[in-house]
């Protein structure tokens, strides 16, 4: 075989794992978030989550980019997902000492990692029966929830330290409670690489790019409020119309 081909193969090879590969570093996030909050050092474990949130991100765009499929990558990627998504964020609220007594953290905690298990199968079925990508998500997607807690837990760490405040900290079971519903919705939550995928004018390019440089030197200047900010707006206003027209309709 000619050394030609035999590279051929072995860059094959690597486009055809490279998905799964940025997957498992989603799931060594997670694995590495487990272990922060077993050493109490809870903001280190959320901000694994959000590096974990940006893998998860990757994996899929890097097999539709190379068009490449792998059997078994697709439900690796779920099962990283659960235990990220899932699991670490209730393990990291539990973590917090918020809560009364050890029933309500296995009632809020776990019903969370339960809400998220039941969303990642109910996506497993959507995928494996539709023929067509949809162009939105039903319920809230766990990796949205997960990363909402990792970004309030980080904005807790932040307000307890610069002000002395416990605001985020008392409201966040019930913020969890609230997630794992929303994940067991039907809501339609917009796709938002989708909402960017779509063709726009100079002008409105333009102002993309100017909304977008600033949200980016806010997050430099203060990460921990911009991603509460971020994902708690998306939580809010993400979906397709459900909160809105209530709110119209009120009025």
């Amino acid at each position: 075989m000619e050394a030609g081909q035999i590279l051929n193969q072995m860059i094959t090879k690597i486009k055809q794992f490279l998905p799964t590969f940025v997957s498992m570093c989603n799931l060594a996030c997670g694995f590495g978030a487990i272990v922060f909050i077993m050493n109490k050092e809870l903001s280190y474990a959320a901000w694994l989550i959000i590096a974990a949130m940006v893998c998860d991100g990757l994996d899929g765009q890097l097999a539709r980019m190379m068009k490449v499929k792998l059997n078994w990558g697709a439900h690796f990627d779920t099962l990283a997902d659960l235990v990220t998504f899932g699991i670490v964020p209730a393990v990291l609220v539990g973590a917090m000492d918020i809560f009364d007594s050890h029933i309500a953290i296995w009632f809020v905690c776990f019903f969370f990692t339960l809400s998220a298990s039941i969303r990642l199968a109910r996506f497993e079925a959507q995928k494996d029966h539709d023929t067509v990508r949809c162009k939105y998500f039903t319920g809230l997607p766990t990796t949205l929830a997960g990363g909402t807690i990792a970004s309030l837990v980080l904005l807790d760490t932040h307000l307890k330290g610069l002000l002395d405040l416990q605001i985020v900290s008392k409201g966040l079971p019930s913020i969890v409670f609230i997630l794992s519903i929303l994940m067991l919705s039907k809501v339609r939550y917009i796709k938002i690489i989708d909402a960017f995928k779509e063709k726009q004018d100079s002008t409105q390019l333009v102002k993309s790019i100017i909304v977008f440089s600033l949200l980016l030197v806010s997050f430099i200047l203060y990460p921990h409020i911009m991603l509460s900010i971020g994902f708690s707006a998306y939580v809010i206003f993400g979906n397709l119309g459900i909160f809105r027209k209530r709110s119209v309709q009120a009025i």
